[in-house]
């Protein structure tokens, strides 16, 4: 008997154990590393989602967003993201591939280095799935990261926003309403994870 209920307790405290990497991170600051979209490129000024993200949540967030950035881009400038001492980066990558036809291989092989190089430095990744009809391959990426590596995934948002032409600017990006909703289903799971911190603590 005495057995039995001491495997109970194991399994419950098993089960109540968090399954997201690093919430117990040291860091102090969100981050966004993403491209064109992060940065604002659509929206009305002081209106991109990382904006609209740091009001909803009432703290800073820092937007490293730069038009133009591929995944290996990003990549490139991960250096410049852990600098600012992040516990959380939430990477919208993988747009720009599509539109310049990168290999799959090697957009998955930059995201799958972001990834892996944010979880060594004991920072939580939430990753935005970018899918969109024509670039099923891709989408199928971030399925692949978010399984294999218990990442938190902000899904089936940015895809819609960029299908729809009452939420878009531009042919490719996101007007300030299309940016006021990605950020709502961003901070969506960025509070979701902050709780999560909390009850670490």
């Amino acid at each position: 008997m005495r057995h039995a209920a001491l495997l109970s307790l194991l399994l419950l405290s098993a089960s109540c154990a968090p399954d997201i990497p690093n919430l117990d991170s040291p860091g102090t600051t969100i981050v966004c590393l993403g491209d064109s979209i992060t940065s604002g490129v659509g929206a009305e000024a002081e209106h991109a989602y990382p904006d609209v993200l740091a009001d909803r949540l009432n703290v800073d967030v820092i937007n490293a967003g730069v038009p133009g950035d591929t995944a290996a881009d990003g990549l490139d400038r991960l250096d410049e993201v852990l600098e600012e001492d992040p516990w959380l980066v939430i990477v919208e990558l993988g747009g720009n591939d599509m539109l310049r036809r990168v290999p799959p291989a090697r957009t998955e092989a930059a995201l799958r280095e972001i990834v892996q190089r944010l979880l060594d430095a004991r920072v939580v990744p939430l990753v935005v799935e970018v899918d969109v009809p024509f670039g099923r391959r891709y989408g199928e990426i971030y399925d692949r990261l978010a399984e294999e590596y218990d990442l938190p995934m902000v899904d089936d948002v940015l895809g819609d926003i960029l299908v729809d032409p009452a939420l878009k600017a531009d042919p490719i990006h996101p007007n300030t309403r299309g940016h006021a909703l990605l950020a709502e289903a961003v901070a969506e799971e960025v509070e979701r994870l902050i709780e999560a911190r909390k009850e670490l603590r």
